[in-house]
């Protein structure tokens, strides 16, 4: 058993755990970051649309450090475009303006990991956490057959949806009912708009979900889709949803009728919402672990970025005796936190229509293209509003009845 000491130990090298351990690195904390996977970056798990730096205050306006974070070196990105299209289930289009930049995503990690180290970081790869003990103080590590039991001040869960750290210090997870899992293949191939993003809905194809067709350039595109279980036809999986999208859907298989497939891959997205907690004495929660994702459009990487910053100034605050971990969580809700909630009341209005074509496609024909927009955006109007509270009266009214 070999034992080092750190001031801050972040599991996982992820967007959230990268950004923590530069953030803190950049003020003289002795960070290590934990990886287990043996690339950064690898297998990619993310239909890698980001926010460009001029859409970014439209996500998320109270993030006063999107700009600096968001400046993504040219080598990183893949295509852009400028428009998104909601089609839905009786093909009803409702399409906006919104500037995204499609990343590589094994790059984009890569270089985010990159900054950290070039602050001071110290990286371990292959090197999967096992454990925290002592209310977070120690963590048991297994790297290259060896294990070690690593001291440090402060530690930091990044470790994704499933996070062991967060369970294995008592911090409440993330709801395991709340997470959707997604399926996409890396196409060549496919007859799409370079500059547009669509995004379909339908009980047939992605049930309690979207499927996603993602322009990468010169013909290759991500083409994917989540679902939520509950949600899902029995005896048909992930698998068959997708290649039914690929192969029947009336609008999307046309595109595809030259198509390729690549590459597969699929994860785990939360979509329940913040957990309870995102801190305790001696740990923060950070990304997809402390379920920091958009729940209407499944987004999580700018918010990943923006908490792993201020987790990373929280550290410092907490190590320089200014302030404790409290301080992180107070702060994410400032910048983010509206955004976070209010994409969870979305989409719990939307569940509703998802359980029945017929249903959403009578809301599709009623909301206009602006609204639609604010849903993707996780903004709730106050008319979504008004309906999310009419919405969870009735659920109350209904747990009275059957009392």
């Amino acid at each position: 058993m070999i034992k080092k000491d750190y001031d801050a130990i972040v599991v996982g090298a992820g967007p959230a755990g990268s950004s923590v351990a530069r953030r803190a690195a950049e003020q003289g904390i002795k960070v290590l970051i934990v990886e287990k996977k043996r690339e950064i970056g690898h297998p990619i798990q993310c239909g890698e649309l980001v926010p460009t730096v001029e859409e970014f205050p439209n996500i998320l306006p109270r993030a006063k450090r999107g700009e600096k974070l968001f400046n993504i070196p040219e080598w990183v990105i893949s295509n852009r475009c400028s428009r998104v299209a909601i089609i839905g289930p009786k093909k009803k289009v409702h399409e906006f303006k919104f500037g995204s930049n499609i990343v590589d995503r094994s790059r984009f990690d890569k270089w985010l990991v990159m900054n950290a180290t070039k602050a001071g970081a110290e990286l371990w790869t292959c090197c999967e956490a096992m454990s925290a003990e002592k209310n977070g103080k120690e963590v048991l590590v297994r790297k290259e057959g060896k294990n070690f039991r690593l001291k440090t001040d402060v530690l930091i869960a990044a470790d994704g949806p499933s996070s062991r750290i967060t369970r294995s210090i008592g911090l409440n997870p993330n709801n395991p009912e709340d997470l959707a899992i997604t399926i996409e293949y890396l196409m060549g191939g496919v007859d799409t708009d370079p500059d547009l993003t669509e995004v379909y809905f339908g009980k047939e194809y992605a049930p309690g979900g979207y499927a996603w067709i993602i322009p990468k350039g010169e013909g290759m595109a991500n083409v994917g889709l989540g679902i939520r279980t509950s949600f899902s036809e029995r005896g048909v999986s992930l698998r068959d949803y997708l290649e039914r999208f690929i192969k029947k859907h009336p609008i999307a298989s046309k595109k595809f009728q030259k198509g390729v497939i690549l590459s597969r891959t699929g994860g785990l997205v939360p979509v329940g919402g913040p957990i309870e907690k995102t801190y305790s004495e001696n740990v923060i929660v950070v990304g997809d672990a402390a379920g920091q994702v958009m729940a209407t459009n499944g987004g999580g990487i700018p918010t990943a970025v923006i908490c792993g910053d201020i987790g990373g100034e929280a550290i410092a605050k907490k190590l320089r005796g200014e302030n404790d971990l409290s301080f992180y969580e107070n702060e994410w809700k400032k910048e983010a936190g509206k955004e976070l909630y209010a994409g969870v009341k979305i989409r719990k209005i939307v569940d509703i229509a998802l359980r029945s074509d017929k249903l959403a496609d009578i809301i599709f024909e009623v909301l206009d293209s602006k609204i639609v927009e604010e849903v993707i955006r996780c903004r709730l109007s106050m008319p979504l509003n008004l309906l999310y509270k009419t919405v969870e009266g009735l659920k109350q009214s209904l747990k009275v009845f059957k009392k």
